[in-house]
């Protein structure tokens, strides 16, 4: 038996890089480590043989082998029987959710509840109700209790953000990309999705209809932080259209028409400075967008706008 074939199967599972394998890879592998373990199960110690067999369960359900792999978990089954075990935890879950046997899979992490990887399969199991339509608060209770366990899962935190800017909780969503970017400081994208639900959390009170100096300052803070945000963002990729496209939009905001009818706002020097700023950075982002589209005039420029829904 070859140790270094034994340890690159170990160190493939420990660093889970199998997760970004093409097709055809996992399909290599998966006959690789399923010929290994003909060949050397026998000689192989119980703990080394037992995370090869993981790995197979992995690369089995990757590669929709399921009957196969249901006949290793009856193998993890039969040894640590009685046991509990977190990783056979999991990878039963991986085994009902890859089969779509939700109430199989929702039933037994209703037995251990508090286990951290189980917890994170709850949350991907709750996003859909057992009709399968989608179960928006059911999915944020789950992600949230999973972030209580674990806060710094920047995807948890990541999915918890655009679920709660999908209904409408855009200053949640906020926060959620802000705990992102605490952990990824020049993740363009992740400001850009913090701009935009701030964006859209400026929209939902201009909704309101409040004319009143407090609530018009409140708008503008809110898209102060915006402008913040998709200026990060393309600061960190000049070439990101869609904040380009935020930047634009925010800087043609229809709360400037508010303001600029209101006399004793405009009198204030930050509002007046906002909106000076704004009419330059909507000059300026048109301008990159139309060079980062190749779009040749004002006709092409407005055009694309329509196309993705900014006009």
């Amino acid at each position: 038996m070859s140790d270094l074939e034994k340890q690159r199967y170990l160190d493939i599972l420990s660093t889970g890089v199998f997760a970004d394998f093409g097709p055809a890879q996992l399909d290599s592998l998966h006959a690789e480590v399923g010929q290994f373990i003909k060949t050397h199960s026998e000689s192989l110690t119980a703990t080394t043989l037992f995370s090869i067999y993981e790995l197979q369960v992995y690369l089995l359900l990757l590669t929709n082998h399921d009957v196969e792999a249901k006949l290793y978990l009856d193998r993890f089954n039969d040894q640590f029987a009685g046991k509990n075990s977190q990783k056979i935890m999991v990878l039963r879950l991986m085994y009902y959710e890859a089969t779509g046997d939700m109430k199989a899979a929702i039933n037994a992490l209703g037995q251990d509840p508090n286990e951290l990887r189980a917890s994170r399969r709850l949350a991907t199991f709750s996003r859909t109700k057992s009709d399968g339509s989608y179960n928006a608060p059911e999915y944020i209770k789950s992600l949230n209790y999973y972030l209580d366990l674990q806060p710094a899962d920047v995807v948890a935190w990541a999915e918890l953000g655009d679920v709660y800017s999908s209904v409408g909780h855009y200053d949640k969503a906020v926060f959620c990309f802000k705990e992102v970017l605490l952990h990824q400081p020049t993740a363009h994208n992740v400001f850009y999705k913090a701009g935009l639900n701030l964006y859209l959390q400026h929209l939902q009170l201009l909704a309101l209809n409040l004319d009143k100096k407090d609530a018009l300052l409140e708008i503008v803070g809110v898209l102060e932080h915006a402008r913040d945000c998709f200026l990060r963002s393309v600061e960190l990729n000049e070439y990101y259209t869609l904040s380009w496209l935020g930047v634009y939009v925010l800087a043609t905001s229809p709360v400037l028409d508010k303001l600029a009818k209101n006399r004793g706002l405009m009198a204030l020097k930050r509002v007046n400075q906002f909106c000076t700023e704004l009419t330059k950075l909507a000059k300026v982002s048109q301008q990159q967008i139309m060079k980062l589209e190749s779009l040749a005039d004002e006709s092409a420029f407005k055009k694309f706008l329509k196309e993705n829904g900014k006009e």
